[in-house]
């Protein structure tokens, strides 16, 4: 079932945005005129994936640099410490609609 997130022009001014769904921390990011969401949390320690760097349809968690497929939650690069690397499991995405200038998610 599809879930309202956020109106769109929101991430045409922000072009990511976290919400909360169903009690889930979620991401949404506009890219390229294509709307991805994911879980706002990052796998290795539950960081916020929010604050961390989007780039080439990855998104890298700030606290120990993990590095997710923001279309497909694979895990690109393990979280780290300098050459050690850390159990990190995919992240959840979520397929996204837009109809009539509202974004909606499928949980």
């Amino acid at each position: 079932m599809f879930i309202y997130a956020m109106e769109y022009d929101e991430l045409l001014h922000d072009f990511k945005r976290r919400v909360i769904l169903n009690d889930k921390p979620i991401l949404i990011i506009h890219m390229i005129d294509k709307v991805y969401a994911f879980d706002d949390r990052c796998t290795h320690l539950g960081s916020s994936l929010s604050k961390g760097m989007i780039k080439d349809h990855t998104v890298e968690c700030k606290s120990h640099h993990a590095k997710f497929n923001i279309e497909t939650g694979e895990v690109i690069d393990k979280a780290h410490i300098g050459f050690v690397k850390m159990p990190t499991k995919p992240i959840n995405v979520y397929e996204t609609q837009v109809n009539e200038n509202k974004v909606y998610v499928k949980l």
